[in-house]
């Protein structure tokens, strides 16, 4: 066998290879394609493996939601008269089941017969009596268990407003044990008003000044032991000392004041 013929058999032999074990080569070749190029071609994509077609579509950013609010504070009492009362109480009545030491005149349906609305101290303050916005009055200045009461009580079932008894300068404004959250008025011509066991103060401190009727508080029980809600409720004549301040003061029975006009 030829040189020609040689390198022609082994040439088919080859191509018969190629062809057995890549069953998918186009034999009908044409124009500049050659085998090298058919077997260096990648096979196509199968269509379940194809990239997916990117979405041109403009994307609209979605607005962020607006932050919440601040949380408001809570508000303070407002020190200033009432538009559905005048600062104290126009006609007074007696809580049922009342025991005091001194028991007020009251008839049959438990009004106070000789309350006085405002009375005068030291014959010269004008006070309310009773400076809340409702109420029974439930304990009498007095002695009470070997000790001197040295206030009036006034009970409500809820928290009421509670008003200054006349204009004043707050003294004090503080907690105590045996009379919770307590105010103390400076009225001048050495006459004191306290509020004990209140619920909350008013926004006014010590050092500002109140107008008859403005509301100073809310009735409370605050103490230092369990107590039902209440206003204790002092009359305090005297001079107001440094170190004692308003415990030096005399205690005043305001149901025992004379009338004011």
């Amino acid at each position: 066998m030829s040189g020609t013929e040689k390198f022609l058999f082994l040439g088919t032999v080859t191509l018969a290879i190629l062809v057995m074990s890549h069953p998918d080569i186009d034999l009908s070749l044409t124009g500049d394609r050659t085998l090298s190029g058919v077997l260096n071609t990648p096979p196509a994509a199968d269509e379940t493996d194809a990239a997916p077609e990117t979405d041109t579509t403009p994307v609209t950013a979605e607005p962020e939601p607006a932050p919440a609010p601040d949380p408001e504070p809570p508000a303070l009492l407002t020190i200033s008269t009432p538009a559905d009362g005048p600062g104290h109480l126009a006609a007074l009545s007696a809580c049922k089941g009342l025991s005091t030491a001194s028991a007020p005149n009251v008839d049959a349906e438990l009004h106070v017969t000789d309350y006085r609305p405002f009375v005068l101290a030291r014959g010269k303050v004008r006070l309310a009596t009773a400076p809340i916005a409702e109420g029974c009055y439930s304990s009498a200045f007095g002695m009470r268990d070997g000790k001197l009461h040295k206030g009036v009580d006034y009970y409500n079932e809820t928290a009421v407003p509670v008003y200054a008894a006349a204009d004043g300068t707050i003294r004090t404004r503080t907690y105590r044990n045996d009379y919770g959250n307590m105010l103390v008025i400076d009225h001048g011509d050495g006459v004191f008003t306290r509020y004990a066991h209140l619920e909350e103060f008013a926004a006014a401190d010590v050092g500002d000044e109140v107008s008859a009727g403005q509301q100073v508080g809310l009735m409370g029980h605050t103490a230092g032991y369990a107590v039902p809600r209440h206003l204790h409720y002092e009359v305090l004549t005297g001079t107001w000392q440094a170190q004692a301040g308003s415990f030096a003061l005399a205690p005043v029975d305001p149901m025992g004041l004379p009338a004011a006009e």
